[in-house]
């Protein structure tokens, strides 16, 4: 049973497709099998990917051939799966370099969310749970705001006044807030 998904961005193609791939392309995602198209089936059909794509349609291409555009409005689920595969099976032989972000956003479960990150041939699919931290080529720290300020409340209360040179003492209350703090990440 289907649920609907909000994507939202897109993926830039270095050089554009020619013609023929933007045709092949075109095919693929809306699940068209044809002879252009069944090597890329086949391989998907021998791939050790768990969750191979259901639904086509998910992707589209820009009118120049220079974008993967996701699909506008409600969708379905797996277009990380399309484009990760497509990447694997069909730009990288082809000499194609993407970059971009496509996000997504389940309309029925807050915690289905996410992005779908492509840098030069590599595709990462990767779920928010509390922040997104990015792909791992290019991660983004976070700590929340509450976080940072029980930090600086903890650096503010320590003292070394009589402490030998590697040691400092710092206020019991503020470390226990900290590790509460924590205990909830």
């Amino acid at each position: 049973m289907s649920y609907n998904v909000f994507y939202n961005g897109e993926i830039s193609i270095t050089p554009p497709l020619t013609e023929a791939d933007a045709i092949i392309f075109t095919a693929i995602v809306i699940s068209e099998r044809t002879e252009p198209t069944n090597f890329f089936f086949d391989a998907i059909a021998a791939s050790d990917e768990p969750d191979l794509p259901y639904y086509g349609g998910l992707l589209e291409l820009s009118e120049d051939y220079s974008k993967i555009i996701s699909e506008e409005g409600e969708s379905n689920p797996g277009a990380g799966m399309w484009l990760l595969l497509l990447a694997k099976y069909f730009f990288a032989s082809r000499g194609y370099s993407l970059d971009g972000s496509i996000s997504w956003m389940a309309d029925d479960d807050a915690d289905d969310r996410g992005c779908i990150y492509a840098k030069d041939q590599q595709v990462e699919i990767v779920d928010d749970h509390i922040e997104n931290a990015g792909p791992s080529w290019s991660p983004t720290p976070y700590a929340s705001d509450g976080v940072k300020q029980a930090i600086l409340t903890l650096l503010e209360s320590a003292d070394s006044t009589g402490c030998s040179p590697d040691l400092t003492v710092v206020s019991a209350t503020d470390v226990e807030a900290l590790r509460l703090m924590s205990e909830g990440l």
